[in-house]
């Protein structure tokens, strides 16, 4: 039920035109494509670790010691979605007036950042937060950080790729909305966006 009903055809439709599109692209180009990928991969690992190192250095990794309450949430939100085994390390980030969280992924570990403006929007309903932690615990869940680089060509395609992410969207949606109390927290945390 947490899942939307057309992720699973959309990201197997994407799948198979992105793996056809690869395969079309490194015949095409005789091989060559596969030297400029391996180039794009070690700018992508350069540039992403750059950004977990910043993310270490500039956040606060939510724990007993630091933001206790929020760590319990975090907890709380891993739990109800079945993620205890596979918990990724959770931070909180100056927003800067940026009123959203992202997960991402970096050599087989999972991160999910909160933005403080969600945080401070939330401090009159702080049961709003975990609509937050839960929907981005829902694209570690459901494994959205991974597959990207093989559905890559097919993201191109003008409705295809649109409806292809606004499934995986409203399928984190739903993941937050089971971390909520109550469908009127839900609701207050996207509209605090």
């Amino acid at each position: 039920p947490l899942v939307y009903s057309r992720e699973r055809s959309l990201g197997t439709i994407t799948l198979v035109l992105g793996l056809i599109g690869w395969v079309l692209i490194v015949v095409g180009t005789v091989g060559i494509a596969l030297v400029y990928l391996l180039l794009g991969f070690l700018f992508y690992l350069f540039a992403h670790s750059a950004l977990i190192s910043w993310l270490r250095g500039n956040g606060v990794l939510l724990s007993a010691q630091q933001l206790p309450d929020q760590r319990e949430r975090f907890d709380a939100c891993c739990a109800k979605l079945g993620l205890d085994k596979d918990r990724p390390e959770a931070y909180l980030l100056q927003g800067n007036g940026t009123l959203n969280a992202f997960a991402t992924r970096f050599l087989g570990r999972n991160y999910v950042v909160l933005l403080s403006d969600i945080v401070d929007a939330m401090q009159a309903h702080p049961e709003g937060i975990d609509f937050y932690i839960g929907h981005e615990l829902g694209h570690v869940r459901r494994k959205h950080l991974t597959g990207k680089l093989w559905r890559a060509p097919a993201l191109w395609l003008p409705l295809l790729g649109a409806a292809y992410s606004r499934a995986k969207e409203s399928t984190c949606d739903r993941h937050g909305r089971a971390c909520c109390e109550s469908p009127d927290a839900a609701a207050r945390a996207i509209v605090a966006l």
